[in-house]
């Protein structure tokens, strides 16, 4: 099975992901696809933050992915 993911962008989406509690990657947006959170759940968020594990990340520098098990 191959895995995708869905890019959280609206506050609604965050909304979501935090109410479920899944696990949330953080990756750059400056295009490197580095991987800076392998993984956490969303414990609050702003219009222009997102907590994860006691970490604070800036909504416009990072990508809130979640994973998806879908065929392609």
């Amino acid at each position: 099975m191959d895995y995708i993911y869905k890019v959280l962008e609206t506050d609604m989406e965050l909304l979501a992901a935090a109410l479920s509690e899944v696990q949330v990657l953080v990756v750059l947006k400056d295009g490197t696809e580095e991987l800076l959170e392998p993984g956490g759940q969303i414990r609050a968020y702003t219009a222009k933050s997102v907590r994860i594990r006691g970490l604070s990340y800036c909504r416009d520098l990072h990508e809130f992915r979640i994973l998806t098990s879908e065929p392609i």
